[in-house]
């Protein structure tokens, strides 16, 4: 009776392993790195959000006389219309969003408005959602 495997066998078993690790690894490395832009993604929705709100209680319809709009007003076919940039710490500096961040790395970005409508461009260490930033 035998005991053990053969030395072909071991290497027929390393060789078949190593083919599939090579097609494993690539593909869920692709997984992980898809599902931080997502949430990358999701939390510029977020910050679009939280810019929508800064927008209605500094431009639009301040609260009070303290609220200062630094964005530019233009006014088209009788529609007011605010374009410019709002930072990603004014509205975390102001409570409109709490800290963004992706693997305990605090992110950077900064919401473009035109047209009175905002995009978010986040920057979280090295990885980027689009090219905005």
């Amino acid at each position: 009776m035998k005991k053990g495997f053969t030395l072909l066998e071991l290497l027929a078993v390393i060789i078949l392993i190593g083919f599939l690790l090579t097609i494993v690894v690539p593909s869920t490395i692709k997984i992980l790195d898809s599902s931080i832009v997502n949430t990358m993604k999701i939390q510029e929705e977020e910050v679009e959000n939280a810019a929508k709100i800064y927008l209605e209680d500094y431009c639009k319809t301040p609260i009070d006389s303290t609220k200062i709009c630094t964005l530019n007003k233009s006014v088209t076919n009788g529609i007011v219309y605010y374009n410019g940039e709002v930072n990603l710490n004014i509205l975390i500096n102001n409570n409109y969003i709490e800290r963004v961040s992706i693997r305990n790395v605090n992110c950077e970005g900064r919401v473009i408005i035109t047209n009175s409508e905002p995009k978010a461009y986040l920057k979280c260490g090295d990885i980027y959602t689009t090219d905005g930033y």
